[in-house]
C-alpha cells in the first residue's frame, strides 16, 4: 500500500452564524470562541494563508480545501457536519488525508510539521 502523492488538507468550519442561521439549530451559539486574536479574520482567509504556507514549503504536494459546513451542499452527508454541531469539538475541524488531526483551531506550524513527516515518510518508501 503507497502513500498518496499529494497530502490533503481540508479544514471543516462552521463560522459565527447569525440566530436562526445554522442547519443545525443550534442559533450560532457554538461557533466560535470570543477570545480568538484571528477572530476577525475569516477561517476562509486563515485556509488560503495556510494554503499559500505549504504550498511554498512542498511546491505541489499538498492540496488545501475549505469547507463551511453551514453553507457547501455536501454538509449533510458529511460526517463532520455532525461532529460540529454536535458541539463535540470545537470549530475548526483540520484532516490530513482523511484523518481528523486538529479541532478547534489552525495551527499553520503544527499542521506543516505533519505534512512534513507523512511526505518523508513516502520518500523513505521509495
Amino acid at each position: 500500500m503507497s502513500s498518496p502523492a499529494v497530502v490533503e488538507v481540508v479544514v471543516y468550519d462552521a463560522p459565527p452564524a447569525r440566530a436562526g442561521d445554522c442547519a443545525c439549530g443550534c442559533q450560532g451559539h457554538h461557533h466560535h470562541g470570543k477570545d480568538d486574536p484571528l477572530a476577525g479574520v475569516s477561517l476562509e482567509l486563515q485556509t488560503r494563508a495556510l494554503a499559500l504556507t505549504l504550498e511554498a514549503a512542498f511546491p505541489q504536494q499538498v492540496k488545501v480545501e475549505y469547507i463551511n459546513v453551514l453553507k457547501d451542499s455536501r454538509s449533510p452527508r458529511l460526517p463532520q457536519t455532525a461532529l460540529l454541531c454536535s458541539l463535540a469539538y470545537p470549530p475548526p475541524l483540520v484532516y490530513i488525508n482523511g484523518q481528523g488531526r486538529f479541532a478547534g483551531a489552525l495551527p499553520v506550524e503544527r499542521i506543516r510539521e505533519e505534512v512534513a513527516r507523512i511526505l518523508t515518510g513516502q520518500d523513505s518508501e521509495k
